[in-house]
């Protein structure tokens, strides 16, 4: 007799949020309340009283750097989180067993690349709130904040997608996402104008994720249409998508080499 397993429609769906909130809770030793709130609401909120304070000592607008804080807090929630979705396998001695699982590696990062993305949203609104809040100003009205939000952390984690490779091939956890988050701080247009870049920075600064969006900021505050800025930096993040996924399959190969290298 013949049984039929028929899928529920959406089961699919649910079956890698499942694999995603199951990752997220597995691979973080911060998963705890304490722990999320240390690095994930008050670092972040910190960080940003300090850009915004330094920026309006020096007579800087605080609206800009508050907003521009805010969005550096949800790239950084999205980079460091899906480099250690990775990078975590290796501290945790199960590397090899997600190699050799028969199993797509660049799906798997991707489902694993959800959590981080919805914790950057909400991180970076959190502390757009609080700081609005402590500064008593609103530099831009918050639907038009978080859909810059979502944008900024939807193409960093293309940008993040290339973290993950590298945690197959670096050992040291945290060399990827400290640089990229510097890089970020420096070439996103965010914390430094581009205008204020060494003229040959400028090219790079065009390439990295929320720069293009701190363009349709800039021109938000000044009262101006965000014109092609959020389409700019949408292919921005598809080309940093593209060549991560070039460099994850290297990864891949790389790891699972040196891995079978180590059990023979």
């Amino acid at each position: 007799m013949e049984t039929r397993i028929e899928e529920r429609p959406g089961s699919a769906a649910s079956a890698a949020l499942r694999g995603a909130a199951l990752s997220y809770r597995a691979l973080f030793t911060w998963l705890n309340p304490l722990g999320y709130l240390s690095s994930r609401i008050v670092r972040p909120i910190g960080m940003a009283i300090a850009f915004i304070s330094l920026s309006t000592y020096y007579g800087a607008n605080a609206g800009r750097m508050l907003v521009a804080s805010s969005l550096l807090a949800g790239a950084g929630a999205v980079v460091y989180g899906m480099a250690l979705s990775i990078g975590n396998e290796r501290s945790f001695g199960t590397l090899g067993i997600w190699l050799a699982a028969p199993q797509n590696k660049l799906a798997s990062v991707c489902q694993r690349a959800l959590p981080h993305i919805v914790d950057g949203f909400v991180g970076g609104l959190c502390t757009y709130l609080v700081c609005c809040l402590l500064y008593t100003t609103l530099p831009m009205g918050l639907p038009e904040f978080a859909g810059l939000l979502a944008v900024g952390v939807l193409t960093t984690a293309g940008f993040g997608l290339s973290l993950s490779a590298l945690a197959l091939v670096v050992e040291d956890l945290f060399v990827g996402p400290n640089m990229a988050e510097l890089v970020l701080m420096v070439l996103s247009g965010t914390l430094v104008p581009q205008d204020r870049l060494p003229g040959f920075l400028v090219p790079v600064s065009e390439a990295m994720p929320l720069t293009h969006v701190m363009d349709a900021v800039e021109r938000s505050l000044a009262g101006r249409p965000h014109g092609s800025a959020l389409l700019v930096e949408l292919l921005v993040g598809a080309a940093w998508f593209v060549v991560s996924v070039l460099f994850l399959h290297l990864a891949v190969r790389r790891a699972s080499a040196r891995a079978e290298l180590g059990h023979a």
